[in-house]
């Protein structure tokens, strides 16, 4: 998130919509918020688009394959985040305490969500070397006792409570604020719900549990903001109907019980390679994951360091 830079806009693209930068009008400010929602908008319907009717039945949304995609949303949103402070020219040495607090919170808690992205992932790519050690010792020898190492992947619990303490702007604060640092709290408020919304996905995806989703969804106010409602509702109920268990991680527990059922007729061959070739898809899977997951935690990291840093040089 590029926040710290009082000239960013040499960064930023975008000399239409920033032009009147230097207005501080309500209307003006009213208008920069309604064009950065608009902006999350696009990129949500861009990266994570709902299909159309029709392709419902071919289409799953509680997939890796789909929920990896996630994590491309926090970046760009974070850019047009960007983008809002500089048009509405009020970079952070001039945010209120607040507002510092607020983005403090936020990418901490950001920081904490995608460490426990990657103890997931370790659970399912610790799963995946055992069920695939276990079909190892099957190919080379269908009568022997391996089954014990074909394991279905259980669900795996982040032994943590997914429960963030999202800040309101409260009327109150909202009167006693200048117009700008109000827009700035509402918006860090839409990137809260995002975020939060999205790391649910990923995690009840990757750990195979409704809990992350639905602690960080009454975290998020039920995400009931407009921005993202429709993903909600589909994911909602598609992530309670599957209990949190992805469509790779069902499928390859379906593969690995037939097998299982095969080797008493020693029978394996063509479920040994399904098996197979799921769990080489699978491991992709984890590679995309693990590189987004740990691609995003340094800039998150970095950003979070410039900002404590800036923060401390211009408020002596």
């Amino acid at each position: 998130m590029v926040l710290l830079v009082e000239k960013i806009s040499h960064f930023l693209k975008n000399p239409s919509r920033m032009e009147n930068h230097h207005h501080n009008s309500e209307a003006l400010l009213a208008s920069s918020l309604q064009g950065f929602r608009s902006d999350v908008s696009k990129i949500l319907n861009k990266v994570l688009p709902i299909p159309e009717p029709g392709t419902e039945l071919e289409f799953h949304f509680l997939s890796l394959a789909w929920i990896q995609k996630c994590l491309d949303v926090i970046p760009l949103i974070h850019r047009a985040f960007a983008t809002l402070v500089v048009e509405i020219d009020h970079p952070m040495n001039r945010w209120g305490k607040s507002q510092v607090e607020d983005y403090l919170d936020y990418s901490l808690n950001l920081l904490e969500l995608l460490n426990s992205v990657t103890s997931g992932v370790s659970h399912l790519s610790h799963a995946k070397l055992c069920i695939s050690h276990g079909l190892s010792l099957i190919e080379k020898n269908p009568h022997s006792l391996a089954l014990e190492d074909l394991k279905e992947i259980q669900p795996y619990d982040l032994g943590r409570e997914f429960k963030v303490e999202v800040k309101m702007i409260t009327e109150n604060e909202e009167s006693s604020c200048c117009g700008k640092d109000v827009i700035i709290r509402r918006s860090l408020w839409i990137l809260w719900s995002i975020s939060l919304w999205v790391f649910g996905v990923l995690l009840s995806g990757i750990c195979s549990s409704v809990k992350p989703y639905m602690e960080l969804r009454k975290s998020a106010g039920l995400f009931d903001d407009s921005l993202i409602r429709g993903w909600d509702t589909i994911l909602a109920n598609e992530i309670a109907e599957n209990c949190g268990v992805s469509k790779e991680v069902k499928e390859i527990n379906e593969v690995a019980t037939s097998l299982k059922a095969a080797v008493a007729n020693g029978e394996v061959d063509g479920f040994a390679i399904e098996l197979r070739r799921r769990l080489e898809g699978l491991e992709g899977l984890l590679q995309t994951i693990g590189k987004k997951t740990n691609d995003l935690f340094s800039e998150v990291l970095a950003e979070r360091g410039k900002f404590l840093y800036s923060l401390q040089h211009t408020r002596k």
